[in-house]
């Protein structure tokens, strides 16, 4: 643990001394995303959910404020991040015998699962106002959270089914191996500068794959004296890191406009000779390539290690910085935490029954409202870019809540499911779909897999609700209908009468004048 908080505070310093620069968001802009998190434990706070994540989402909330001010350093965030993960696994070993370590109960969860809620609704609605390399930086420390909160939560799954060890490594090693992601990342900066030829950047990056494999596989056999599988396993999410780097190198600046071939080289460029459907067609093709990537990894390490080996390969992802390494990582932080929602009413060995009408119903609803979540971000999204971050982020927090309440688990999940699938295929096809390659594209597809992370975390923290709401008589959830109807025809007032008085506030010194 000490190696790894050593590790992290070192780069956060390295990162920050480099750059010299905080994130472009504005003075108050943070305090939007922390309005967001104190009206989120207000309603948890209210909702007679457990006191401990009202204080885990506030903490969070400054987490991610943190993150944000960091988000001009490069890999400061990540550095940030593990630290943290590291003072975590640090304390909970000091409040509890190395047999009965404190994460693993179940508050210790879940005040892990409501401090990477706090650092999302901070994060992700400020997403669109942020610059495209200051967004991947977020980002990447955000998947970086939330996959070692999704290792954790495993590894504390399989240190309560299993016999008690002596050390528990399946808690500590998500930490010592999100430390040498960092390192990975790090040594082809030391081997080659970021503007060097395109061979010696892949001796450097397979010189920082085969450190970090070395590295892990070192601390799997000769510190934690565990099996070297998920040493491979996160091995080879490294190399899945490196080969969707490449990957995104290969795409090119953008979709030329007609008669000017953009983002081609060569004497193909010179000629002209590529139109616009060709270049369509190349992007399209290596977006299919990215999502055969990402689903492949993520369905072997399923299959192979279960929601921890997938975990670990998220964080193997995280290696080389690139947008589709973020995607990877991502999506392969909600599937275990998916996962573990099934896994607290029960349903991990029967899973998701799709053939029940409620079930599908809801797995299409999933899939519509993340589809409509794209279309309104494409509409009002380049415009108003911080309105419409709050009102989808509240919508991804609501939504899956009242499935869970108003029908059961079984649909909840399948919801989760169908927008995690459509936010996935989204983020690739994105500016293919909409012919550009642009902040605004980039950050739509991506931002719509950090809204499902948002409400994974948000119903794995909402249990007691849903199971309130199996109970409950249809006079009780009439009266919570008309509760959230009530309360959402007050917001629309409210928002409209702020508007009405800002459009006369600009008219009037334009009356002044005349």
């Amino acid at each position: 643990m000490a190696i790894a908080a050593a590790i992290g505070l070192v780069v956060l310093l390295l990162e920050a001394i480099r750059y010299r620069r905080w994130g472009s968001v504005r003075r108050w802009q943070p305090a939007v995303g922390l309005g967001l998190v104190a009206l989120a434990a207000l309603g948890c706070w209210l909702g007679q959910l457990p006191d401990l994540i009202p204080l885990a989402l506030l903490l969070g909330g400054l987490v991610g404020v943190g993150l944000l001010g960091l988000s001009g350093c490069g890999r400061a965030g990540q550095g940030l991040v593990v630290l943290l993960l590291s003072l975590a696994a640090w304390q909970s070993l000091a409040i509890g015998s190395p047999s009965r370590i404190g994460i693993a109960e179940q508050h210790g969860m879940l005040f892990l699962w409501g401090c990477g809620l706090g650092m999302g609704l901070v994060g992700i609605p400020l997403l669109g106002v942020l610059a495209e390399t200051e967004a991947l930086s977020l980002l990447m420390a955000l998947g970086q959270g939330w996959s070692g909160i999704a290792a954790i939560t495993w590894g504390s799954r399989l240190l309560e089914m299993g016999s008690q060890p002596d050390l528990p490594w399946q808690v500590l090693l998500p930490v010592g191996l999100a430390a040498l992601s960092l390192v990975a990342g790090t040594v082809p900066l030391l081997t080659a500068a970021e503007d060097s030829p395109g061979l010696l950047s892949a001796v450097g990056h397979g010189v920082g794959w085969l450190v970090a494999l070395a590295l892990a596989l070192a601390l799997t056999r000769n510190g934690l004296y565990q099996d070297p599988f998920w040493a491979l396993l996160y091995g080879a999410g490294v190399l899945l890191s490196w080969a969707l780097l490449a990957l995104e190198n290969q795409t090119g600046q953008g979709i030329p406009a007609p008669g000017e071939p953009a983002g081609v080289s060569g004497p193909e460029a010179l000629a002209g000779r590529v139109s616009v459907a060709e270049q369509q067609g190349r992007l399209l093709w290596r977006a299919c390539v990215g999502l055969t990537l990402v689903g492949g990894g993520a369905l072997l390490a399923l299959r192979l290690g279960g929601s921890y080996g997938a975990a670990l390969l998220g964080l193997g992802c995280l290696a080389f910085p690139s947008r589709w390494g973020a995607m990877a990582a991502l999506f392969l932080s909600a599937r275990p935490l998916l996962q573990n929602l099934l896994h607290q009413f029960n349903l991990q060995v029967a899973g998701i029954d799709l053939t029940q009408p409620y079930v599908s119903a809801a797995l299409y609803l999933g899939m519509a409202a993340m589809a409509l979540a794209a279309l309104l971000h494409w509409l009002y999204g380049p415009d108003k870019p911080l309105q419409t971050g709050i009102a989808l982020t509240l919508a991804s927090l609501a939504l899956p809540v009242g499935v869970g309440y108003f029908i059961h688990a079984q649909p909840q999940a399948a919801f989760l499911l169908g927008a995690l699938m459509t936010a996935l295929i989204l983020a690739a096809l994105q500016p293919i779909l909409l012919q550009q390659e642009g902040r605004g594209a980039e950050s739509l597809g991506i931002r719509g897999l950090g809204l499902a992370v948002l409400a994974i975390l948000g119903s794995n923290l909402s249990r007691d609700w849903t199971v309130t709401g199996f109970h409950a008589t249809r006079l009780e959830r009439a009266l919570v209908l008309a509760g959230v109807v009530g309360i959402l025809a007050l917001i629309l007032l409210l928002w409209q009468g702020w508007s009405l008085w800002q459009s006369r506030r600009m008219r009037a010194p334009a009356r002044c004048s005349r």
